[in-house]
């Protein structure tokens, strides 16, 4: 019978990715091909841009010669150029190569070459195309901070191909509403599993994205880029537009004072609000 909501789970990029349809409009048959197609794109960009995988993207480039031309998959080169900007912007609060360094120390990212040499990190890369990339030496990467809002975007992109007006994208607490629906949104303390009052004003989630990281035990792959006297935030919730935005906005409000005003005018430029806790 047509209009019948449609939920589907999978175990994806370390999490339980969920995809709701809810399209009145949509043949059951039809959603079932979008939202697996969509599965397969999240699956996809999980493989590619592994810092636990041998032989994915992250991997080779920290395998590769000096000087070296490596084909990329294009995925991995919007995150690449998405994570340059990032770096950019929040004057390296947001920094994927020494996150990758210090967690490849712990143990915590097989799939990356343990590098004698202290990386010069994004600064080593030179994205010629779409598609390849220029290396001065190895380097390590761990896209995490981006990646998972990336790859739910790109499946509402593909829910979107298919028809779907109405749906919702949620990657373990990375999720990005399609479409009119108002779907209900319960955010909570990272280390103490309490709602968060503040957040009331965001009691659903409707055409937006919305994205929560957590510097806490609970969340021990957390790397603290920016040294304080004593880690402030526990939590940050960020609502944007898109995932991807919303993803990097939370690593660097982990990491920036209560008054930062770069990243105020950061969150004002790319409509996006925040909470933290």
């Amino acid at each position: 019978m047509d209009g019948m909501p449609l939920r589907r789970a999978r175990p994806l990029l370390g999490t339980v990715v969920s995809i709701h349809i809810d399209d009145a409009a949509l043949a059951p048959s039809q959603a079932e091909r979008a939202m697996s197609q969509a599965f397969d794109v999240i699956a996809h960009i999980g493989r590619v841009m592994s810092a636990h995988d041998t032989r994915s993207d992250l991997a080779r480039l920290s395998q590769a010669g000096a000087h070296a031309v490596v084909t990329l998959d294009p995925h991995t080169v919007q995150v690449l150029r998405a994570a340059h900007y990032w770096q950019r912007l929040s004057r390296g609060a947001f920094n994927p190569s020494v996150a990758a360094e210090r967690l490849c120390a712990r143990g915590q990212r097989p799939g990356l070459t343990r590098l004698p040499h202290a990386s010069s990190g994004l600064h080593a890369l030179e994205l010629l195309s779409d598609t390849t990339v220029k290396l001065r030496h190895a380097i390590q990467l761990d896209l995490g901070g981006i990646a998972k809002g990336y790859a739910v975007d790109q499946a509402i992109a593909v829910l979107q191909q298919h028809g779907v007006t109405r749906a919702l994208v949620n990657a373990g607490g990375d999720m990005r509403a399609l479409g009119h629906k108002a779907w209900p949104v319960d955010v909570r303390h990272g280390h103490q599993n309490l709602m968060d009052v503040r957040m009331r004003s965001c009691q659903t989630l409707q055409q937006q994205a919305l994205a929560t990281s957590v510097a806490a035990p609970v969340n021990p792959e957390f790397v603290q880029l920016r040294r304080f006297r004593k880690q402030v935030w526990h939590s940050v919730t960020v609502q944007a537009p898109d995932c991807m935005t919303a993803d990097a906005l939370t690593k660097w409000a982990l990491q920036s004072s209560l008054l930062c005003p770069e990243l105020r005018s950061a969150l004002r430029q790319h409509q996006a609000r925040m909470w933290r806790t």
